[in-house]
């Protein structure tokens, strides 16, 4: 459980980090990106060409450079792969390649990687089973997929039946999804997974102590389980102990743990959780949705806006807000919004992705964007250190 308790000390404002960037030396990227992503503590990139970037802590080797050396720059993942998506979770990172083969790097303690071994990898590592596949998702300590049979399949950790196989079991290579169940889109965090259905229903399966499964209970679960509410959906997120999901008529709806904010309905309720899906106030058409660790964001259907809100004692809604907007448990005032709110910089986002103490955003220029927490080189701003944090989008270095 060794990155268990790492990806929840992350959690912490407090935690103590380096602050030394070590004389790195900016390379100059050779386009702009086309994708961009927030991880735990690291963030990674896909320029126009295809070649993937990471920057951000790299202890595990989850920036796929061949290194277990952080850094405040992008730096290329190593090999000649060209990938169509990333997705960067706690201490391990996954990609889909333009083939539609599926590789993972960084932390493997619970088989997280998919490639059979429990071994640590700073190079990227094919998946097992050679599947073709059109997402993946990775979280604390494992990862889920969507092959091009649209079936989910799980591995790593699986504690609290994050892996929704109907067992506790942690697995090393790929494992399908009880149920037998067609998805197109999948989530994961740390506790729980969600999945969106080609019929437009989500399910979610795992832990489920603060409602975030969104199915009227708190019992947990090892499979797949209907979202209460009888709603069509068209995307859905999790976070840390809540999730989000946008209907078909552009509403935004979310569920579990609430005591900073993160729903978005307007109100703490005294901390208490909504153990099904709760409106989001705003009265916002979204186009996106994408949750952190207890934030949320999104962007606007048509308007372009981005937006984010939960807790943001890092930055990582990127707006300025008083510390006394919501009080946290143990009533210590705290930085909140406690509904949408518009990041600040007057950038338009055609997308935003969230996770622990960070957010991401890629312009509609064509650049990437990094806010909130900067503790490990993760904005790729060059600077990190326990005191660097914005609440002002800022722009990955190196991009032409």
């Amino acid at each position: 459980m060794r990155l268990n308790t790492w990806y929840e000390a992350g959690l912490s404002v407090g935690v103590v980090l380096l602050a030394a960037c070590g004389g790195e030396t900016l390379e100059p990227l050779p386009a702009k990106f086309q994708a961009v992503s927030a991880g735990g503590i690291h963030s990674c990139g896909i320029v126009t060409d295809g070649a993937a970037y990471c920057w951000g802590r790299n202890e595990e080797g989850q920036l796929g450079d061949g290194s277990r050396r952080s850094r405040v720059y992008p730096v290329p993942v190593v090999g000649t792969v060209r990938y169509q998506a990333l997705s960067p979770g706690a201490g391990h990172t996954c990609g889909i390649a333009t083939t539609g083969a599926a590789y993972c790097w960084g932390l493997n303690f619970n088989g997280q990687l998919g490639d059979g071994t429990n071994a640590d990898r700073s190079t990227p590592a094919p998946v097992d089973g050679g599947k073709s596949w059109i997402a993946l998702s990775a979280g604390g300590a494992y990862t889920c997929g969507i092959a091009t049979d649209s079936l989910a399949y799980c591995w790593g950790w699986n504690a609290v039946g994050q892996l929704g196989d109907g067992t506790d079991i942690d697995r090393a290579s790929p494992t399908a999804v009880s149920g037998g169940l067609k998805f197109q889109a999948i989530s994961t965090n740390a506790y729980h997974t969600c999945g969106l259905t080609v019929g437009g229903d989500v399910y979610c399966w795992g832990s489920n102590e603060y409602g975030e499964l969104g199915t009227g209970n708190t019992d947990d679960s090892l499979v797949p389980v209907l979202v209460s509410g009888g709603m069509t959906w068209v995307a859905v997120s999790v976070g840390f102990s809540h999730g989000c999901g946008i209907a078909t008529d552009g509403s935004g709806h979310c569920w579990g743990r609430n005591h900073y904010g993160q729903l978005g309905i307007g109100d703490t309720l005294g901390g208490l959780s909504q153990l099904s899906p709760f409106l989001v106030k705003g009265g916002i058409s979204w186009g996106s949705v994408e949750l952190g660790a207890y934030f949320s964001c999104g962007t606007a259907a048509q308007a372009a806006g981005a937006y984010c809100w939960g807790y943001n004692g890092s930055g990582q809604l990127g707006v300025d807000l008083p510390s006394s907007n919501c009080t946290e448990e143990g009533g210590a005032p705290s930085q909140c919004s406690l509904e949408p709110a518009a990041i600040s910089g007057g950038l338009t986002f055609t997308t935003v992705s969230a996770h622990t103490q960070h957010a991401c955003g890629l312009a509609a220029d064509g650049f990437a964007y990094c806010w909130g927490s900067g503790s490990e080189g993760q904005l790729g701003t060059g600077e990190k250190g326990n005191q660097v944090f914005t609440i002002t989008p800022l722009r990955v270095a190196g991009q032409p």
